[in-house]
């Protein structure tokens, strides 16, 4: 599966091509809702609704080169925001952490919001 990694702002370096290993879509989908117990024994629910903003995506992929490796760590280091865009959409997200191996690097993301319809 094909992942554009790419800065928010202009950067004529700020674009990576990733070829996932597996599909890389946002976690699960929950709603902002707690359960407080009552004296009588019931419950109240306070329901805020969804918010893509509560998900967390992990990027997986085979390292292609040295340089796909630096890139990706420029971005990480450099950006406090990237843009992702995979097969569900465009998200705008925050890097949390980079991991870089020699069979399979990671890039896990807290999303901020969901940027295509």
């Amino acid at each position: 599966m094909l992942c554009i990694v790419s800065t928010p702002d202009y950067d004529l370096d700020g674009f990576v091509e990733l070829q996932l290993v597996s599909q890389a879509e946002p976690s699960e989908t929950r709603r902002r809702v707690t359960r407080i117990a009552t004296l009588d024994g019931g419950v109240v629910l306070n329901d805020f609704g969804f918010s893509d903003g509560d998900r967390t995506m992990v990027l997986r992929w085979q390292p292609a080169s040295r340089a796909q490796h630096e890139d990706i760590e420029r971005l990480v280091q450099t950006y406090s925001q990237l843009q992702v865009a995979v097969r569900s959409g465009v998200y705008l997200a925050a890097p949390e952490s980079y991991q870089q191996g020699s069979d399979e690097s990671s890039l896990r993301l807290l999303v901020v919001e969901k940027l295509s319809t």
